[in-house]
């Protein structure tokens, strides 16, 4: 019988090889990823609105002082996936907009709508009123601010896990390269070890 110590030499040189295989990227919880994963997308794809109310091109604000509140026009709205706003903007224009709603490429800043002010009313929205400098940019969730195109999102040999299956199913990613299981066999040795069902008590089943 081969030692546990010359067991263990054996096994350290010997050299297993585990084959890939494609599976549902669903089913891949646990599973070794055998190869990068990249993104092939950005995520975002497009610049959208981190918070309910109205987008602003922040430029127009420059010259507003709070003793000279200024009118702008609302000339429209926007809801999460809603098609991408095409009309002409010009100067002094708001639209109403919703998270995850897309920033037309005029507008690059969102007031919240908590901030507002409306004009004549809040039951007869034709204007906000803005009455201070509107920095650039803020409450904008840029594209590809979570996944950029050809960014890794799981290294080879890593261990999948929930938040990367969410992070697949986000993507569009729907087959992943994992590792094949390995079957392991355990062999029982020893002279105490027998198959026997009537057993001294010096000896023990094998299981």
């Amino acid at each position: 019988m081969i030692s546990y110590e010359q067991s263990k030499k054996i096994l350290k040189k010997a050299k297993i090889k585990i084959k890939n295989e494609t599976i549902n990227s669903v089913n891949s919880l646990n599973r070794l990823v055998s190869s990068n994963v990249y993104s092939t997308i950005n995520y975002p794809t497009s610049d959208n609105a981190a918070f309910d109310g109205y987008a602003i091109n922040s430029k127009d604000t420059n010259q507003i002082k709070k003793k000279s509140k200024k009118q702008f026009k609302i000339i429209g709205s926007i809801a999460a996936g809603s098609k991408p706003f095409k009309k002409k903007i010009k100067k002094f224009d708001a639209i109403e907009i919703m998270t995850g709603g897309i920033i037309p490429k005029d507008f690059d800043t969102i007031i919240p709508i908590e901030q507002i002010n409306f004009y004549p009313n809040k039951t007869n929205k034709k204007f906000i009123l803005i009455d201070q400098k509107i920095k650039k940019h803020n409450h904008v969730r840029f594209a590809g601010s979570d996944f950029k195109k050809g960014e890794i999102i799981l290294k080879k040999n890593t261990m999948i896990q929930p938040n990367h299956i969410l992070a697949f199913k986000t993507l569009g990613i729907k087959k992943i390269k994992v590792k094949k299981k390995i079957n392991i066999l355990f062999f029982s040795t020893g002279n105490e070890i027998t198959n026997k069902d009537n057993i001294p008590n010096w000896k023990v089943r094998n299981k």
